[in-house]
């Protein structure tokens, strides 16, 4: 029987993604809009008004290959600024990809 999981270790399965939401200047509707569009990805966040910024939830089961091609498309067009928080090793995959 396996030990029952912590919170540590389910984290550790999940990646976190920050980003600074840069077009429309960060506006809540631009924030609202970056959230629906990953969460069609298969992530959970919350937009936090103070910094114009994002945080997402990335868990294993989401789509990390076209959430990263998103996340540097979006950086590439100006829409946002994005660096990783906490990351897995089938996400450090898709970067090689």
């Amino acid at each position: 029987m396996s030990p029952p999981a912590t919170a540590c270790s389910v984290q550790r399965e999940r990646v976190t993604i920050r980003l600074i939401v840069l077009k429309d200047g960060g506006s809540g509707a631009a924030r609202q809009t970056v959230l629906e569009t990953f969460h069609r990805l298969g992530t959970t966040g919350e937009g936090i008004e103070q910094f114009r910024m994002v945080a997402l939830d990335v868990p294993p089961s989401a789509d990390l290959p076209r959430i990263r091609k998103l996340l540097e498309h979006g950086e590439a067009k100006g829409w946002w600024h994005w660096e990783e928080g906490a990351v897995t090793d089938a996400w450090r995959a898709t970067a090689a990809a």
